[in-house]
C-alpha cells in the first residue's frame, strides 16, 4: 500500500482535506505544515473518520518565520527541512507531495527522496521568483539582479528534477516551456476549498454577536496581507464609506499587511474598520455567515502566478465577491465567468468602490451572486474526485523507470 506525505508549509485547510481523504481511502499518511508561520490556519483539531492511518506532524521553528529577511528565513527554513527528513526517515513514504513551501525546504527534502529513491511530487502553487523579484528590486535596485538569477535558477532545476509537477493554474505553462520542463511532466489540478467543512450559517450567530457586526452590512477580507496585496486597498475603502452609519470592514490577518492597517486605522480615524488575528477555523463558517460581501486584492506584479486560496473559500460561503486583482488571474475568471461577483483591476480604486457600493444598496443582487459562486463550489469541489486525480498522477510516476521521469527534457 501506498505511504503518501503531504507537506504543506502553510498549514491551509484544503492540503489538511487531501490527506484526511487519503488516510480515509486507506493510505498510510503523514501531513506536516510549520507552526511557525503566519498564515490561516485548517481545522488540525478535527481528525475523526481517518481511521488511525493519518499523522499530523506540526513543525516548529526557532522563533517566528522571518518571512521578509533572506538570510535568517534560509536558517528557519533549513531547520525545517531537517526536521521534515528526520520524520520521512521514519516513516518511509513512497510519494512525497510538498506545496506552499519556500524553496529552501524545498531543495533539502527533495534531495533526500532523490537519494533514497522516493517520488517527489512539487504542488506547485506560486512561482517564488516572481515575489523574489519584486523583494530584489525594492531592496537593492540593479544590486538585486543577481539574488533573484540565483533564486530563479533554483526554482527552475527543482521544477526540472522533480518526479512530477502538478500546477494549480495553465498560466504556469509558458513558465514551464521557457524552464525545458516536459508538458508530459505537469498535470494540472486546480486548487479547491473544503466545502463539507464551511456549514452556512445565519448573520445573527455567536461570532457576529460577539464582535457586534449582527446588525452590520459586513464587508470582509479575511487572508495573507503580503508583498503581493496592497492593503492600502483596505484601509482606503474603508475611509471611502466611513459616512455610511451601517457599513463595517473587517480584516482578519496578521503580519506587515495587518500592522499597516493598524496604522491607517489611526491616522485615519478609521472606526468602520475592524481589525482581527486569524481565527480559528473552527470559527470559521460563522466568520463568512457574518458577511454581506467579501474582499480579495492582488497587486500587478503577481499577475497570473499566485492565485488566492481565499477565494475558493469565499465561494462556498454562498455570498458575493468583490476582486480587485489582475484580470487575467484565474480567480478572476472563475468569478467572472460563474456570476460570482465582480474584479476590477488593481489601478480601477473607484471601480472598486462602487462594485462594493452596487452590492450593499441591492440585498437580491448579493443572494444572486452568493447563490452562483456556491453552485461553482458544489460542482467543483468533490474531494473523491480531487483525490483520484492526485492518485492518477501518484501511481503514473510509481510505474515509470527512473530516466522516464525526470522533469527536464
Amino acid at each position: 500500500m501506498m505511504k503518501i506525505v503531504v507537506n504543506d508549509h502553510s498549514g491551509h485547510a484544503f492540503p489538511l482535506q487531501l490527506s484526511k481523504q487519503f488516510a480515509q481511502s486507506g493510505y498510510e499518511v503523514l501531513h506536516a505544515f510549520s507552526t511557525s508561520f503566519q498564515s490561516p490556519k485548517g481545522n488540525f483539531d478535527d481528525l475523526h473518520a481517518t481511521g488511525g492511518k493519518l499523522t499530523v506532524v506540526p513543525i516548529s521553528v526557532k522563533g517566528r518565520f522571518q518571512k521578509y529577511s533572506l538570510l535568517k528565513r534560509r536558517k528557519q527554513e533549513i531547520e525545517y527541512a531537517q526536521q521534515l527528513i528526520r520524520k520521512l526517515d521514519i516513516f518511509r513514504p513512497t510519494v512525497v507531495l510538498s506545496g506552499t513551501t519556500p524553496l529552501f525546504v524545498q531543495q533539502y527534502v527533495q534531495r533526500y527522496c532523490i537519494q533514497q529513491g522516493i517520488k517527489f511530487v512539487f504542488w506547485c502553487q506560486d512561482i517564488y521568483t516572481v515575489a523574489i523579484r519584486q523583494i530584489a528590486r525594492q531592496r537593492l535596485g540593479f544590486l538585486g539582479f543577481p539574488l533573484w538569477n540565483y533564486f530563479n535558477r533554483l526554482e527552475k532545476e527543482l521544477l526540472q528534477k522533480s518526479a512530477h509537477i502538478i500546477s494549480i493554474t495553465p498560466a504556469f505553462n509558458d513558465l514551464f516551456r521557457n524552464w525545458k520542463i516536459s508538458p508530459d511532466n505537469v498535470t494540472y489540478i486546480p486548487n479547491w476549498a473544503p466545502i463539507q467543512e464551511i456549514t452556512l450559517t445565519e448573520k445573527n450567530n455567536s461570532w457576529a454577536r460577539r464582535h457586534r457586526l449582527a446588525d452590520k452590512i459586513c464587508i470582509l477580507y479575511s487572508g495573507t496581507l503580503g508583498l503581493k496585496h496592497n492593503p492600502a486597498m483596505l484601509s482606503a475603502a474603508a475611509a471611502y464609506f466611513s459616512k455610511h452609519p451601517d457599513l463595517v470592514f473587517v480584516v482578519i490577518s496578521e503580519g506587515l499587511g495587518a500592522t499597516f492597517l493598524e496604522k491607517e486605522k489611526a491616522r485615519l480615524q478609521l472606526d468602520n474598520l475592524l481589525l482581527l488575528p486569524f481565527q480559528d477555523f473552527k470559527d470559521m463558517s460563522d466568520v463568512l455567515g457574518t458577511a454581506d460581501i467579501l474582499l480579495g486584492i492582488l497587486e500587478n506584479d503577481a499577475g497570473t502566478y499566485s492565485v488566492p486560496s481565499k477565494v475558493l473559500t469565499y465561494l462556498c460561503a454562498r455570498k458575493p465577491v468583490v476582486l480587485s486583482i489582475p484580470l487575467n488571474n484565474l480567480s478572476a475568471a472563475i468569478v467572472q465567468d460563474n456570476k460570482a461577483g465582480y474584479c476590477v483591476s488593481p489601478e480601477d480604486q473607484q471601480g472598486f468602490y462602487d462594485h462594493i457600493e452596487k452590492l450593499v444598496n441591492d440585498a437580491k443582487l448579493r443572494q444572486e451572486l452568493g447563490n452562483n459562486g456556491r453552485a461553482y463550489a458544489e460542482t467543483n469541489f468533490d474531494i473523491q474526485e480531487i483525490e483520484n486525480r492526485f492518485l492518477d498522477v501518484f501511481n503514473t510516476i510509481l510505474h515509470k523507470p527512473v530516466a522516464e521521469s525526470a522533469a527536464a527534457y
